[in-house]
């Protein structure tokens, strides 16, 4: 198996600095790109969090939660006897992120951290969810471990980012927004999903641009 260097800390603070430059614009961009694919940002960001399989009580926990908009979302589907919890690495899109759970009077337990290290215990969470981002983390093997590990075993992990089909033409509109995010040229991270992640499925989102990545995790978590 390939080995994926560890990130420095310079990469760390440069994709931290990166969120927090970005966090004023982040909602207008997401809308806007789902709208020249034909999507709608709403309708396609509630189409990922039903993959989760939510139902009332349950803990999930967003990795790379930005400003929030998923959070009401895994509110609703878990209801006021479930547990929603968001992690960031930019403490300005934490900022966003609570005002914007303040005005909607939702609640979720929020923390600034690094995907790589999740400040939480081995299965602490039913289901876990990340949406956008994970082609700017540092260490990609180690985010998606990380979301593996803090969820139960038989628990669902659902990862989504922007990135274009590789079964079938890829749409003109596309090619050319992923001209302007390089970093998202490649394909779904399959090959860094742990030894223990089962019923492995890719499907695609927001018009084809963005791939869906989903497995559980093995009741034996080996």
């Amino acid at each position: 198996m390939r080995m994926q260097k560890r990130p420095d800390a310079e990469e760390v603070r440069r994709t931290r600095d990166f969120y927090d430059w970005w966090a004023p614009f982040y909602d207008a961009t997401n809308w806007l790109a789902a709208r020249l694919r034909g999507a709608s940002d709403s309708a396609e960001r509630r189409k990922a969090v039903d993959q989760l399989g939510l139902a009332p009580g349950m803990r999930v926990l967003e990795v790379s939660c930005g400003t929030g908009t998923n959070l009401p979302l895994l509110s609703e589907a878990v209801g006021q006897a479930g547990l929603v919890a968001g992690v960031d690495i930019s403490a300005r899109m934490l900022r966003r992120c609570r005002n914007k759970l303040r005005r909607k009077s939702d609640q979720a337990s929020l923390l600034l951290g690094d995907a790589a290290k999740l400040p939480f215990t081995d299965g602490s969470f039913d289901a876990v969810f990340h949406h956008g981002g994970l082609a700017e983390l540092p260490n990609k093997r180690a985010a998606i471990a990380e979301m593996a590990r803090v969820t139960r075993p038989g628990g669902k992990v659902v990862i989504c980012d922007p990135g274009l089909p590789y079964d079938r033409p890829a749409r003109w509109i596309n090619r050319q927004m992923l001209k302007l995010q390089p970093a998202y040229a490649a394909p779904p991270p399959v090959r860094h999903l742990p030894a223990h992640a089962e019923n492995v499925e890719v499907s695609w989102i927001r018009g084809e641009g963005w791939y869906l990545l989903e497995f559980t995790k093995s009741i034996d978590g080996a």
